[in-house]
């Protein structure tokens, strides 16, 4: 029976669009990508510019993209819909809000 809960689960929430997020380095640029089917609006800050927010731009029904300069590391995080939104990543680091930034690093 807890297999089979299990198994369900796992394929609702593959169902619901889990959202995810990932980045490519194109043109010495650094563009990070968030999927967030439902999402009306996504914000990006980093620490390269004091957490300022940036408007990700909608680029289908579920994906949302920022472009940021790729040359030096820097700790990030996103907002859907006006809330922290956690995304996975390797490497993250506590805030002084009690949150985790994910941090980017060009050489890993």
């Amino acid at each position: 029976m807890k297999v089979l809960i299990s198994v369900l689960f796992i394929i609702a929430v593959g169902l619901t669009g889990c959202a995810s997020h990932y980045y490519q380095v194109k043109d010495h640029a650094l563009y990070f990508y968030l999927k967030a089917p439902g999402a009306r609006k996504v914000d990006f800050a980093c620490s390269k510019d004091g957490f300022t927010l940036h408007r990700a731009e909608k680029i289908d029904a579920r994906t949302w993209r920022v472009r940021v300069p790729a040359d030096s590391e820097f700790s990030y995080f996103y907002l859907v819909d006006g809330k922290l939104f956690p995304v996975p990543c390797p490497l993250k680091e506590k805030d002084d809000f009690g949150f985790e930034n994910c941090i980017f690093m060009p050489d890993l």
